[in-house]
């Protein structure tokens, strides 16, 4: 046959093919001697005059793979004759030339796509003839950039060749190794073998070219386009994937990783890998990036580039570290690769703009237990974030800063509440503590009070009903034990804004709590509560409508002295305030005080008032008008009503016939207001030449020198000068006695001035 071959041209025996090829599939049992005579005409055929058959030979045995027609044994023996095992020999007995070769490629890459459209059991069939394919495919990708590759060209020439032949690679291999649709696989946990045996040649094939040398790290690569081939092609599924990501995770990682240096897009594409594609993919884009060299890029990187970069790669750190499940093969070398990082001290240049997108990331990655009970590399995550924030002490005040740091409260708010109910108390007075720190050396602590205004915000969101109740237990009681935090001032400025409107009660509650915690300190004093509180023109009038309605058992109201006394002079002073005032003083009940200090402090405000406008009053007015004589009556009238034997009337003694210091002090400010008035209708003492017509000195010693009284000698004591100096105390003393008696019987700091 090889004599009479030897003058007849090619393509004679290219028309034999078929024919060879059919007796061949005539006889499948590799073992008989016909079999053996069938495949040496159709080798002998394929090979004649080298390579004119080699590509009409191939076609033809690829074609009957799909119907399993073609003995595994032809290609066997096509891998034998073209040393497809060696690939990467040089010198071999048939050269394919890079022409043919690729003309080769292109038919192989034909037949596998088509077979992988048609055949829905793709890889069953073609199980047998995988480790032939996938040696041809080695050897006819290899001799054309065997024979074209010039180390001597140009990076940029380089680069492009390199990104040509691996779309030749992709081409070959995708039917193999890509997922035909986002629903299916290309091979299942039946063919793992063969799937292994497919990528272990295909990773083989990547690390054996010559791009691996001759393109310096920073460039587009072998690594960066593997990488990208796996975001666009490979990372699309949806169905199936454990096993999947599985297999390809257990070879792409022998891919030399340290010489991938990925631009920012390509840590972008990692992060909306993780973010859109299966939880599956986590694995080894974490096994990817702990064999990334970070260090030595950020050495080399631009420094006006470096925080873009940086906020990429954190957003990819806070999505691997959202399962520990995505680290497991790399734990404690992701650990050590945050914890250098986490050493930086350029983190906080990354703009705002990244850190919300960061910001979102943290939110809706870290697990839930984050702040309660956060693992390892969680707290060493938290550590990065904050100072990207600038929530570290001693950050220098900028607009910058500011935008951060409210963006790291809100996110760690908003970690808050993904948490267990039980755990959340716990790490909420911890996020309180953080503020408070960095509060209290702030430089400019009015514009942070639009960072504080978050702890306080996060209570809006909060759909238990018990767990929102005990936040805001848990804030009071923060603040009256700290009573120089700083978020005592910055929270009356905030807190009626950041709620609900439907959560202005709780709102002014919390300010109540907030006015007596600020006075437990040396140093306070109601100018400085006015000037930090904040009533919101769009909230003012219900507000108002709370405080000065008289409380009652059928409407609930809760009575605030402390917000109400702020109240009354915000904005400047308003007589018709204080008339409501006074109506609110004259009608409230006994059950309804809360603080016997708290009214005595409104009570002074209301007298204060009262002194001020008592001299612009004409000698002689309308009974009805006159606020000083109702307000005696109104106690008067309590003290008919009590079946108290103790003495004068008292307001307090109705509110609170069981506070003995109250009953004394109210019973010295009611004769000390009867001794200033001069009959009805008429203007109270206002001046030295006012006569005393009611004079109480004597009732007061009396009271005094009452056994039940002596441990109140210092009250009396102070009040005697207001009674006997007539001359230089008139109406407009009343609230100064009654602050000095109140501040002696009871110690409260707001009762030192109003």
């Amino acid at each position: 046959m090889q004599q009479a071959a030897a003058g007849l041209p090619p393509h004679q025996f290219a028309a034999l093919l078929p024919i060879a090829f059919a007796n061949l599939a005539s006889q499948p049992d590799p073992s008989s001697p016909l079999h053996s005579l069938c495949l040496q005409h159709v080798i002998f055929f394929v090979f004649h005059h080298f390579p004119d058959n080699v590509v009409n030979g191939l076609d033809l045995a690829l074609e009957g793979c799909n119907t399993n027609s073609t003995p595994a044994s032809l290609l066997d023996a096509i891998v034998d004759k073209l040393d497809a095992k060696d690939y990467l020999k040089k010198n071999v007995s048939l050269d394919l030339g890079a022409a043919k070769a690729d003309e080769c490629a292109r038919v192989l890459s034909k037949r596998l796509d088509e077979a992988r459209t048609k055949l829905p059991n793709f890889y069953g069939i073609w199980s047998r003839y995988m480790d032939s394919v996938t040696r041809l495919a080695q050897l006819f990708l290899f001799v054309p950039i065997r024979d074209g590759y010039e180390p001597n060209k140009a990076v940029s020439v380089l680069q492009r060749e390199c990104y040509e032949y691996f779309a030749r690679v992709a081409a070959v291999f995708s039917p193999l190794i890509a997922p035909y649709s986002p629903t299916h696989p290309p091979f299942s946990p039946s063919h793992e073998a063969q799937a292994m045996l497919v990528l272990d040649r295909f990773v083989e094939f990547l690390s054996a070219l010559h791009f691996n040398s001759s393109i310096p790290p920073g460039m587009q690569n072998i690594q960066s386009l593997v990488w990208q081939y796996y975001c666009e092609k490979l990372s699309i599924l949806t169905h199936g994937t454990q096993h999947y990501y599985d297999i390809l995770e257990r070879q792409l990682v022998r891919l030399n990783w340290q010489a991938l240096w990925p631009s920012r897009l390509a840590i972008t594409a990692m992060e909306t890998c993780l973010d859109t594609r299966s939880q599956d993919c986590a694995s080894f884009v974490s096994q990817m990036v702990a064999r990334i060299p970070w260090s030595t890029i950020m050495q080399t990187m631009h420094e006006d580039s470096r925080p873009s970069y940086l906020a990429s790669l954190f957003g990819v750190l806070v999505r691997l570290a959202s399962r520990s499940r995505n680290y497991d093969k790399v734990r404690a070398s992701l650990l050590e690769l945050v914890k250098s990082l986490s050493l930086r001290a350029d983190w906080n240049r990354i703009s705002p703009e990244d850190a919300m997108n960061i910001s979102l990331a943290v939110t809706k990655s870290l697990p839930s237990d984050s702040l309660s009970n956060p693992i390892e590399i969680v707290s060493v995550i938290q550590v990065i974030w904050r100072k990207i924030s600038c929530f570290v002490a001693r950050e220098p005040f900028s607009e910058i800063s500011l935008q951060k740091q409210i963006l790291w409260i809100q996110t760690e708010c908003a970690l808050l509440l993904k948490a267990e109910p039980s755990q959340i108390p716990a790490a909420y007075n911890s996020l309180i503590s953080d503020v408070n720190s960095l509060a209290t050396n702030h430089s400019n602590l009015r514009e942070f009070r639009l960072v504080t205004r978050e702890l306080t915000a996060m209570w809006k969101n909060i759909e238990n009903e018990n767990l929102g109740e005990s936040l805001v237990s848990q804030w009071t009681e923060y603040v009256t034990a700290n009573p120089s935090s700083p978020l005592i001032l910055t929270s009356l400025n905030t807190i009626i804004d950041s709620l609900n409107n439907d959560q202005h009660t709780t709102a002014l509650k919390v300010i109540e709590k907030l006015i007596a915690a600020y006075f437990l300190r040396n140093d306070s004093n109601w100018a400085e509560v006015l000037h930090w509180i904040q009533f919101p023109n769009k909230n003012f009038e219900s507000v108002k409508n709370y405080l000065l309605t008289v409380p009652k058992s059928e409407n609930k109201q809760q009575m605030l002295p402390l917000t109400l006394k702020v109240f009354m002079d915000y904005g400047g002073a308003d007589d018709n305030k204080f008339f409501e005032l006074h109506y609110y003083v004259t009608s409230v009940r006994a059950k309804h005080f809360t603080s016997e200090a708290g009214f005595l402090c409104l009570l002074a405000r209301l007298l204060q008032w009262i002194g001020k406008r008592s001299p612009t009053l004409p000698s002689h007015f309308a009974p009805t008008d006159d606020l000083l004589a109702s307000v005696i009556k109104y106690l008067v009238k309590q003290q008919k009503n009590s079946n108290s034997k103790v003495g004068p009337f008292s307001l307090c003694l109705h509110l609170f016939i069981s506070h003995f210091r109250m009953r004394v002090v109210l019973q010295i400010l009611e004769m000390f207001l009867t001794q200033q008035t001069l009959g009805d209708g008429r203007r109270p003492r206002c001046d030295a030449n006012s006569p005393v017509l009611n004079s109480r000195i004597a009732a007061l010693r009396d009271m005094a020198q009452q056994r039940a009284n002596q441990n109140m000698t210092n009250a009396f004591n102070r009040a005697t000068a207001y009674f006997v100096q007539i001359d230089i105390h008139q109406i407009q003393s009343a609230s100064k006695l009654l602050l000095e008696i109140g501040r002696s019987a009871f110690g409260d700091r707001f009762l030192s001035d109003v």
